[in-house]
């Protein structure tokens, strides 16, 4: 039967707190927990003890819809999912831009606590191929019409798939809980291998990164870790308490962060109770990381990815709310993370600016060395001050034409795989995934989307509302208002969410209580970051990046080169900021009646140095301001210039601008638009930035510069890269990449 998590009307309140007992410690009182969450999850709930625990069922929303109602793979009426991606998610060499400015770091994390909570793995018998259309230029560009796709089938419970009554269920190999569990383990010889057994703190290697998996570091066998990289040896891995930790840089950062975050945790405790035994402190600084993970998660992530209200106040553990993962959950609305992803990976310094060449996103997969090059810090200053791209149906070509060779040569579509891992599953169809979680369905095309184009789309390729793949309508939906995915998404993940932590025992809103509760919940992932690296130019809500350069053109009629309150506001004044560093116009507007413009991440505005300036008609600069920085989100720089009134105004707008359009991030910029930090590099090394321009006299020109507070805050051979491409995305498991 489905799930439907519906909860119990008799919720136990939270009025109680964690048993523990109070040790002095050189006058130091200190709370030990008693018990911890158990790393295999086993026995959270005490009357079913296998909900949420290692090799549990996935569950269902909806009812399984298998071809033969039993276990074959669904979706044989609909088109090949090769012929879908081709149609809906091309993203013809760009992206577009979170119209919400949510930042890169909304995709790592994403994918982070996803390693923490679902893992399906392939079958080792079962193979199944996706066909290509004929003349495909990716895969099949000499149109033999015989070109497929081949991956596996996910990795299913014995026991189902027997006939219609008990039709085949896939397998969580991991806990489902939010519990650390990629950080620490879900079996105890992982935790275990993962710990120096002194002073409560875990392995590390040189550079404060996480372990190397060798066997100096693990003498008693090193750990089953993921590679598909031919050109790394197993034990150049870094070891973590997830296989999947190396899977690319940007999670292997987050990986280690918390790592730190933990030994950080553990010297401050051994630090203020030195009588505690080593696992007391372990155990203790374990609590401590994973409340910290539940309380960015649910106060900062959601809110940023669903809007503030989507996720119910919690009122305590309920008992009768099973939290075990959903297969719609893990295998089409948690994939919702593919389409935020960009094409490339940047390195950037505390002041935004590029510490050396960026690198395509497939180069970061399975490259521990470029991690140990780096550090972590210019990783996750990039992902905190780069913008995402918006969730849509649309997936870099990094990932859905990654080839092998040349065209022909075989390769891998991540959206392909999406949809045809969804009727793997035997996942239900969208609409009927709709009516099982509350929703009304839909009987048209228009009530998916606004958009005309992609209404066409859809109903060339499935002809009717009833039977499309859950991925696909799923992220082709406009977005609820103060979000930024569907209305079906939303409701799975919100489902979702709501069963882990109202159904987690260990959940830390009972775990801790005063104090230690509310430092707790004030805790941000930028906290985090700046105390366990170097960085402190974090915006206070990393998931989001928003900047602005704005100010006022005064008219400046007594040319004293001042600003002043006494003189008129000047319209319809060209005003261009440009890249300090090699001299290009990111954007170009007009002041308005009030004399106002701004600039901000919709004209191309990102971290780096930049100057002010207002243009004559011919082209030339009336003024420039000094140099300002935009250093990462939150930054909001006030430039106010002073210039004489144009003897030829330009046309100037009646009102003030409306919204801004649609904001696309193009592999091929616009004219007068050029990237910032993007360019800054040559060979790893910084260019000078340019001097301020001084194109006008000095005494025409008066700059000002503020900081505004922060706004609410409402991206080889053949045969080696066949290797590396079919091990990582034949065995990619449910959730994000």
């Amino acid at each position: 039967m489905p799930l439907h998590s519906r909860k119990s009307n008799c919720r136990r309140q939270s009025g109680w707190s964690v048993s523990g007992l109070f040790t002095m410690a050189e006058g130091v009182e200190s709370r030990v927990l008693l018990s911890a969450a158990p790393i295999d999850g086993t026995g959270n709930n005490l009357q079913n003890p296998e909900w949420g625990s290692v090799g549990t069922d996935l569950l269902r929303l909806a009812s399984a819809e298998y071809a033969d109602a039993i276990s074959s793979v669904g979706g044989e009426d609909r088109p090949s999912a090769r012929l879908i991606s081709n149609t809906v998610s091309d993203s013809a060499d760009q992206d577009i831009i979170s119209d919400r400015m949510l930042s890169a770091m909304i995709y790592a994390w994403g994918q982070f606590i996803d390693h923490d909570m679902t893992l399906t793995e392939s079958g080792s018998t079962e193979r199944m191929s996706i066909s290509v259309p004929t003349g495909d230029p990716s895969f099949d560009p000499t149109a033999t019409g015989t070109a497929t796709i081949k991956t596996m089938r996910s990795a299913f419970d014995p026991a189902t798939g027997t006939d219609a009554a008990n039709p085949r269920q896939q397998v969580n190999q991991i806990t489902a809980f939010l519990d650390g569990s990629m950080i620490y383990g879900s079996d105890t010889g992982t935790a275990a291998a993962l710990r120096t057994f002194s002073g409560g703190r875990m392995k590390t290697s040189d550079g404060n990164l996480l372990p190397l998996n060798n066997a100096a570091t693990f003498p008693d066998g090193t750990l089953t870790m993921g590679n598909a990289n031919p050109f790394i040896s197993s034990d150049q891995l870094f070891a973590a308490g997830d296989e999947r930790a190396n899977e690319n840089v940007e999670l292997t950062a987050l990986q280690t962060l918390f790592v730190r975050e933990h030994n950080l945790q553990a010297s401050r405790i051994a630090a203020e109770n030195p009588r505690l035994t080593d696992e007391q402190i372990y155990q203790k600084a374990r609590s401590i990381v994973i409340a910290e993970i539940q309380a960015i998660t649910y106060n900062e992530w959601l809110p940023s990815l669903l809007g503030r209200g989507a996720i119910d106040k919690y009122t305590g553990y309920d008992a009768s709310v099973n939290p075990g993962i959903s297969n719609e959950f893990a295998t089409a609305a948690f994939r919702f993370g593919h389409s935020l992803l960009g094409d490339d990976v940047e390195f950037l310094d505390n002041n935004g600016l590029a510490v050396r060449d960026g690198v395509e996103l497939s180069q970061a997969f399975f490259n521990p060395d470029l991690v140990q090059e780096t550090g972590i810090d210019s990783i996750l200053k990039y992902l905190s001050a780069d913008p995402s791209s918006e969730v849509d149906t649309k997936v870099v070509d990094s990932i859905r034409n990654f080839l092998f060779g040349p065209p022909g040569a075989g390769g891998l579509d991540l959206a392909s795989l999406n949809i045809q891992r969804g009727r793997d599953h035997g996942l239900a169809d969208y609409n009927t995934t709709r009516a099982a979680v509350g929703l009304p369905r839909v009987t048209t095309f228009s009530q998916i989307t606004s958009d005309k184009e992609l209404q066409s789309k859809l109903q060339s390729l499935y002809g009717t509302v009833d039977n499309i793949d859950l991925w696909v309508g799923g992220l082709a939906e406009d977005h609820v208002r103060g979000s930024s995915v569907g209305a079906t998404f939303q409701a799975i993940i919100v489902d979702q969410f709501e069963r882990l932590r109202d159904g987690d025992r260990y959940w830390y809103e009972n775990q801790f209580t005063g104090r230690q509760l509310g430092d707790l919940q004030r805790t941000s992932l930028s906290d985090i970051i700046e105390r366990n690296t170097s960085l402190t130019s974090i915006q206070q809500n990393a998931f989001f990046f928003k900047a602005e350069i704005s100010g006022t053109i005064n008219d400046d009629r007594n040319r004293d080169g001042k600003v002043s309150r006494d003189e008129p506001p000047l319209a319809g004044a060209r005003v261009q900021p440009l890249n300090s560093l090699d001299g290009s116009v990111v954007a170009t507007a007009t002041s308005d009646r009030q004399g106002r413009y701004a600039f901000g991440i919709a004209d191309g505005l990102r971290t780096g140095k930049y100057q002010v300036q207002v243009m004559n008609a011919d082209g030339k600069s009336r003024a420039a301001s000094g140099q300002v920085s935009i250093t990462g989100g939150d930054d909001f720089e006030r430039i106010n210039l002073a210039v004489p009134g144009a003897t030829t105004p330009r046309p100037v707008p009646t009102t003030t601008p409306g919204p801004r359009p649609q904001m696309v991030r193009s592999q091929t910029p616009p004219q007068l638009t050029a990237p910032t930090h993007r360019t800054e590099s040559v060979k790893g090394q910084l260019r000078p930035a340019e001097p301020p321009r001084k194109n006008a006299p000095a005494a025409n020109v008066a700059s000002t510069t503020a900081r505004s507070p922060q706004g609410e805050a409402s991206r080889l051979t053949s045969t080696e890269l066949h290797a590396l491409m079919d091990s990582l995305f034949s065995t990619l498991p449910p959730g994000l990449l």
